[in-house]
């Protein structure tokens, strides 16, 4: 088994578009309080009119992309808010974007796998920041 993040890739961009200033409904994130719920929002819309079934939900991190994928996998793209945490970065975004795939250990214990990801999943969500006119960078490692 892959350790955690050895499959995945890290995206970074900056983009004023989305929210990073609003105050935060407490109802979500667990009481943690982070942005990018319109980032996720985005990226799952333009996962859906490209054919990728997406939802999201928040995590503790922040939010979540969750794309199921049709051999019991999941392609999964966690969004992160100013990863840098500096005042000067107030419109830095981060993406990791993994696959999974669902396992048991022993017959019985549910477990999560990280997999290969898929080229055509990732180049369709390249595509939609390219559509959009918002550069994708890929990050040889974690921000």
């Amino acid at each position: 088994m892959a350790a955690f993040g050895k499959l995945a890739r890290w995206y970074t961009f900056t983009a004023d578009e989305f929210d990073h200033s609003s105050g935060l409904p407490a109802r979500y994130n667990a009481g943690n309080r982070f942005y990018g719920r319109d980032v996720a929002e985005f990226v799952s819309d333009g996962l859906n009119k490209r054919g990728i079934e997406s939802s999201v939900f928040d995590e503790d991190f922040g939010w979540m992309v969750h794309a199921p994928l049709p051999d019991d996998g999941v392609f999964e793209i966690a969004v992160y808010h100013n990863p840098e945490g500096e005042a000067g970065t107030q419109s830095d975004w981060a993406l990791l974007v993994r696959a999974v795939s669902k396992k048991k250990w022993l017959g019985v214990i549910p477990r999560i796998e990280e997999r290969e990801l898929d080229p055509e999943d990732v180049a369709t969500l390249e595509d939609v920041f390219r559509q959009a006119e918002i550069p994708l960078q890929r990050q040889a490692e974690q921000p």
